[in-house]
């Protein structure tokens, strides 16, 4: 699915992120996540840097959501669907030399990188179209 232009924006603009997994016996799990964006029109960049349960789950169940906020329109959307998991090759190198960017002089480096393939995006109760 393709994300809207605006929906991109948003999600480029926030600086926190709420992550959601699940287990195979549909345990959920919520995590905070700095290191997200944009990778293309339907595809999310996410970074693992220390995930634990997450990478637990995604090994289990490959679905997964987040949610964002628009601080502009107070309007809230969750996008989801399912995931690569990549340890090595250019998505990685991709990844790694982003967090190292960013990171600020912490040692936060990036174990994998996961690509988000955005299968649905809701607005409340209401699912985007395109």
């Amino acid at each position: 699915m393709k994300i809207p232009e605006y929906i991109q924006k948003v999600v480029n603009d926030q600086k926190l992120y709420i992550l959601g997994t699940s287990s195979k016996d549909k345990m959920p799990n919520l995590i905070y996540v700095k290191f997200l964006k944009v990778h293309n029109d339907s595809q999310i960049l996410i970074a693992d840097n220390k995930f634990f349960k997450t990478d637990k789950n995604l090994k289990e169940n490959l679905q997964m959501s987040f949610i964002i906020l628009d601080k502009d329109t107070g309007k809230s959307y969750q996008l989801k669907g399912n995931v690569e998991v990549y340890k090595n090759g250019p998505i990685f190198e991709e990844t790694v030399k982003w967090v190292e960017e960013l990171r600020s002089g912490s040692t936060i480096q990036a174990k994998a990188a996961i690509i988000l393939n955005i299968e649905e995006i809701y607005s409340g109760a209401n699912k985007i179209l395109n």
